[in-house]
């Protein structure tokens, strides 16, 4: 995999190595970004596309916004200078494996992306990346997201950041051969595994300190959901007609319903040949089937038996045109 060289005060990546990257076969998208409201099986989808022999998916980065944009970490590195500057692409390298990135945000832990990047890349590697890259917030992603691809030997990069759906425009505009696949879930099986994980893993604000008063961080989630989901509609009704090349929806329902149909309409917008490795996944949800080999299919139903009924209502009532829309009708 492509390697940095360092010497005489600069880096530059192993040419050798850069030329034994596996190129894009006609089709083939130049990156694949997942994106969606939190619980909705954006993780589900990063694994069956990252075993794909030509994919390699990263996980999530945060780089272009947060639920709050300023959260994004390009706002942390605009804070560093002219990345054009070698010293200024030295302090975000130093940034990120000091540990300094992970204090930058009192809100929110890590993205999983950068904790990756520490534990398995030696500094020296993703700072020849880095140097190699135009030094635009747009080659600084890319950047990123081919140190990934590269270690895999993957042909096509790509990343799962849910909260990237209010940046579809943007990715779609950094990377012109790019595809978006947007993960939708019935809001009422959000809600039950949102709260269930807020519940018992309440890190961050405003969670930990709404741990101690169960009924509000009920009525907090529910808000949530209700505002994360309407939007994600309104963002589907736009995508949909701007870029019907290069955006697709897949509702979680069919996916764990019908998972080789699903996969192979996919693959084919995605230029993939489908291949049975994608199909081999094994049940990571909580429950009886943890751990089975497969997918559960029962995943799609099984908020009815553990949804308050007072939020199923409050779902039903502020959510009733968009769940119809989305082929979830009221019950």
């Amino acid at each position: 995999m492509p390697a940095g060289t360092c010497g005489g005060g600069s880096c530059a990546l192993d040419s050798e190595a850069v030329d034994e990257r596996p190129s894009r076969l006609p089709g083939e998208p130049e990156a694949i970004f997942i994106v969606g409201v939190s619980r909705s099986g954006t993780t589900l989808m990063r694994r069956i596309l990252d075993k794909h022999s030509r994919v390699g998916i990263a996980t999530e980065n945060h780089y272009l916004g947060h639920m709050l944009p300023w959260e994004g970490t390009r706002y942390y590195f605009r804070r560093l200078g002219d990345l054009r500057d070698d010293a200024s692409v030295r302090a975000l390298v130093e940034l990120i494996y000091s540990g300094g990135l992970q204090r930058r945000s009192r809100l929110r832990e890590l993205s999983p992306y950068w904790r990756w990047l520490t534990s398995k890349v030696p500094r020296a590697d993703i700072e020849a990346y880095l140097l190699a890259s135009d030094r635009t917030e747009r080659g600084i992603f890319e950047a990123f997201l081919r140190i990934y691809a590269d270690r895999r030997g993957k042909a096509v990069m790509g990343e799962k950041t849910p909260a990237h759906l209010d940046y579809v425009e943007t990715l779609l505009e950094w990377f012109p051969d790019g595809r978006v696949v947007h993960c939708m879930r019935d809001p009422r099986a959000i809600h039950v595994s949102e709260l269930r994980r807020r519940s018992e893993h309440a890190t961050g604000f405003p969670y930990r300190q709404l741990s101690a008063a169960p009924a509000l961080m009920e009525r907090f989630v529910l808000l949530q959901v209700v505002w994360a989901w309407a939007r994600a509609v309104n963002r589907h009704r736009t995508l949909r007609r701007r870029y019907p090349e290069r955006y697709r929806l897949v509702r979680f329902e069919d996916l764990v319903a019908a998972p080789e149909a699903t996969l192979s309409g996919l693959c084919d917008f995605l230029g993939l040949a489908p291949e049975p490795r994608m199909l081999e996944q094994k049940v990571t949800s909580k429950g009886a089937l943890v751990g089975a080999a497969g997918f559960d299919a029962g995943a799609a139903d099984r908020w009815r038996e553990r949804i308050d009924p007072g939020a199923q209502a409050a779902l039903q009532l502020l959510l009733g045109r968009r769940l119809a829309e989305m082929g979830y009708p009221p019950e």
